[in-house]
């Protein structure tokens, strides 16, 4: 449920927050007044495209915030998979910014989100209706996604099903279709010449994964061996092979210091820690010779040593960047290789595959179709059911089912709508004969039907009146004002027989101060819904016989 609805720096808005009831909100004003806006802000928190047009003259940005109380556990589990904690009282904030930059910023609970999430949060929140989704009515590429989505229930598990098994499908005929390619026999020979060619040249390297890193350490040590060697050469003299060296003079010092060390228990540990020092400078000192001795490092060792790591760099080139990379690169290869080798035996194998599947596909598609034909049934007799409700006693609404070529994604179905408004009339496409009236009344019946099998608390209505009046007009407000029982409506309207079924009348209206519009938006008091009533049905001529009737209309739909 929608709770407040905040606008600041939108459109002609300036700063306004609305605070919804819980059943029937109507909002109503003169045209051009701004109505709009309140769908507009709707939308953005919705995740749709924001436009920097939406900004108030001479601000940086617009905001609009919603705060929905929730109950449905699908909304808080995807909120707690995204991270986002619902409040103690189990409310959202929706935020939505618009720069002037064209930049937007979306949150909720304060979080920056993504779009794409902000769209899947707000479509089990709250349902839009307006004069696009009439005209995604009349479009039968959707009506397939009408009907599944008022049988939903009965049929999610065996959509599942049949989704899991046309993927593999798919995968199937897509490994099918590389291997009959149209290629002809020169360009697969070619192919074939070029994967040996260069499985040959990566496995004549006889590549080591840890190799190339040893190599260039081995470089670096050849190419360094004189200043190696000079330096050992240099230490080794320091500390033992010269006249004067560290291995003489602490030595010397040493039998000094043994026999002073009879004086002084201390002493005779410095005696023993040198003692070792001395050892230690022995034997690091005949290492440092074994290796500086043994320094060999011909020219022909460094130019073998260059030849092997441009060898692997040429590879390296060609088909990875590591060694690592380029032996799976040739695995890769020699599994294509034997592929096109075995090209028919695979071909065959993958349309024995494919036949198999298709059929368990076809299998779950026949299901699918059973299914979706009970679905129908219920959904063409609630629908009927319905439209009588909202006086249109001659209707006869029929779902049309055909088989695809194909199979797609959702099965082989190809449903359209069908309707006959009148009695008498064959059944036509729904876009061919409906009026404005009467496709306003059959998406209204429409709504009533989806509101009781979905979860969304809150529905809005614009241009729901589109070409209806008079008792048509009174029918529609009461069955908005039905469904308003069991769901929140905000409904925008500019015929009184839908504006007094309202438990909260909100009105918006154009006003110029210092020579600038601002549209503002506010919550009549009961006298003030009465007057309001009165402007819908006497226009700017209110007199006391039109405050009257106002009130008399009222007073019937409150029953």
């Amino acid at each position: 449920m929608l709770l407040e609805l905040y606008i600041e720096n939108c459109a002609l808005v300036k700063k306004t927050r609305l605070i919804l009831d819980n059943g029937l909100n109507i909002l109503t004003g003169e045209t051009g007044s701004g109505k709009s806006i309140i769908i507009d802000a709707l939308n953005l928190c919705l995740g749709e495209r924001a436009d920097k047009s939406f900004v108030r003259k001479g601000s940086d940005k617009g905001l609009v915030e919603a705060i929905f109380c929730i109950e449905n556990e699908k909304i808080k589990n995807e909120l707690l998979d995204y991270g986002i904690d619902c409040e103690d009282d189990e409310n959202i904030i929706i935020t939505r910014e618009i720069y002037i930059d064209g930049k937007s910023v979306s949150r909720i609970n304060g979080r920056n989100v993504r779009l794409s999430f902000l769209k899947k949060i707000a479509s089990l929140l709250i349902d839009i209706h307006s004069q696009h989704e009439n005209q995604l009515l009349m479009n039968k590429d959707k009506h397939l996604e009408f009907l599944d989505m008022y049988g939903e229930e009965k049929l999610h598990d065996i959509k599942l099903d049949y989704k899991d098994i046309y993927n593999e499908y798919i995968l199937l005929v897509n490994d099918l279709k590389k291997l009959t390619e149209n290629k002809d026999d020169k360009e697969i020979q070619r192919e074939v010449d070029l994967l040996k060619f260069q499985i040959k040249e990566i496995e004549d390297a006889q590549l080591k994964e840890e190799e190339y890193d040893q190599l260039v350490k081995e470089r670096d040590i050849h190419r360094n061996s004189e200043k190696i060697h000079n330096s050992l050469n240099n230490l080794y003299n320091n500390l033992y092979g010269s006249n004067v060296n560290a291995f003489d003079l602490i030595s010397k010092d040493l039998k000094e210091l043994r026999n002073l060390s009879s004086y002084d228990e201390k002493l005779e540990d410095f005696y023993i820690q040198l003692d070792e020092i001395t050892c230690r400078i022995n034997d690091i000192s005949k290492d440092i010779r074994y290796y500086k001795d043994n320094l060999d490092f011909s020219l022909s060792d460094l130019d073998s040593i260059e030849m092997r790591i441009d060898t692997i760099n040429n590879l390296k080139r060609k088909y990875g960047n590591t060694i690592e990379e380029i032996l799976l690169y040739k695995e890769k290869i020699k599994l294509r290789l034997e592929e096109i080798i075995n090209r028919d035996e695979n071909i065959s194998k993958l349309k024995q595959k494919i036949d198999q599947v298709k059929e368990l596909l076809n299998e779950k598609a026949n299901l699918i179709t059973q299914k979706r034909k009970e679905v129908a049934q219920m959904f063409e007799q609630n629908i009927c059911n319905e439209l009588e409700t909202l006086h249109m006693k001659n209707v006869t609404f029929k779902i049309e089912f055909a088989c695809k070529s194909e199979y797609s994604d959702r099965g082989k179905d190809d449903v359209e709508f069908l309707v006959s408004f009148n009695l008498g009339e064959d059944l036509k496409p729904i876009h061919k004969i409906a009026s404005g009236g009467e496709i306003s009344r059959f998406m209204l019946a429409f709504k009533k039907i989806i509101s009781e099998v979905d979860q969304i608390g809150t529905l809005v209505f614009d241009e729901i009146d589109t070409g209806i009046s008079g008792i048509a007009a009174q029918i529609v407000g009461e069955k908005l004002k039905l469904i308003s029982n069991k769901k929140q409506i905000l409904c925008i309207t500019h015929l009184p027989q839908i504006a007094v079924n309202g438990d909260a009348h909100f009105h918006i209206e154009k006003i110029i101060e210092e020579d600038r519009t601002y549209t503002n938006i506010n919550k009549l008091s009961k006298d003030e819904k009465v007057k309001e009533i009165a402007r819908l049905i006497g226009g700017l001529n209110i007199t006391q016989t039109t405050i009257e009737n106002a009130k008399e209309i009222i007073r019937l739909a409150k029953g």
